[in-house]
């Protein structure tokens, strides 16, 4: 990382800073650390014995260069235990590569020409309907859908409302549902598809249903 600063000298030590204006690495740390107890022995060596220098400050930031040194040294360990962390996760998630997850969303993957949605009924509808919308939000198809009270599993077969195959991928899904009043039902809608990859984004175990990512704490169900 470049250098573009530097601060005022405490005691002629300057400090090397970076952008955000922090110590650049521990090695500057060091080099700085160092040059600081080679000014405090040399001037403690000449003082005057008559007017002795006050070495609370000194003291104070001999304090200071320890503390911030502790604290890179935990952030490295920390950063080596997440790494460590994220590791395992991704060999634990790497077990889920050819099953089939449940996750909540309003996207689902169409795959080989089927994808499977899911929905949860709070209480008995009067009407329930799916609307499979594609990227350019257009409803490409309509699916009358169960109304009884608890879990149910849609096959949307990747036909449009004509009858007509469209294309693998991508592609938003809504279920409504009312009562006999029109009120809406409250439910809980969601997914299902076969994982066929792992990944980690943001420090976060995301799985893979084709082009669909769906982080770990999404997942409901596995088979």
């Amino acid at each position: 990382m470049a250098i573009d600063s530097v601060r005022d000298p405490v005691n002629g030590v300057p400090f090397k800073s970076s952008d955000n204006g922090s110590i650049t690495d521990s090695a500057s740390l060091a080099e700085t650390f160092d040059t600081f107890l080679t000014l405090l022995t040399t001037q403690l060596q000449y003082q005057d014995p008559l007017d002795p220098m006050d070495t609370n400050e000194f003291t104070s930031q001999l304090v200071e260069f320890t503390s911030v040194e502790q604290a890179m040294a935990t952030n490295k360990k920390l950063d080596s235990l997440i790494a460590l962390q994220n590791s395992m996760q991704i060999n634990d998630a790497v077990g889920y590569i050819g099953k089939t997850v449940g996750a909540d969303g309003i996207i689902l993957m169409l795959q080989d020409g089927e994808s499977t949605i899911t929905y949860d009924l709070g209480a008995n509808a009067d009407k329930a309907t799916i609307l499979i919308i594609d990227e350019q939000g257009d409803t490409v198809r309509t699916l009358e859908a169960d109304t009884e009270v608890g879990h149910h599993e849609v096959v949307w077969d990747g036909l449009d409302d004509d009858g007509e195959p469209v294309e693998d991928g991508l592609y938003g899904f809504l279920v409504t549902a009312i009562d006999a009043d029109k009120k809406p039902v409250p439910l809980i809608q969601g997914t299902q598809g076969k994982v066929t990859g792992v990944k980690l984004i943001d420090d976060q175990v995301v799985l893979e249903v084709g082009e669909l990512e769906i982080p770990m704490n999404y997942v409901l169900t596995i088979e």
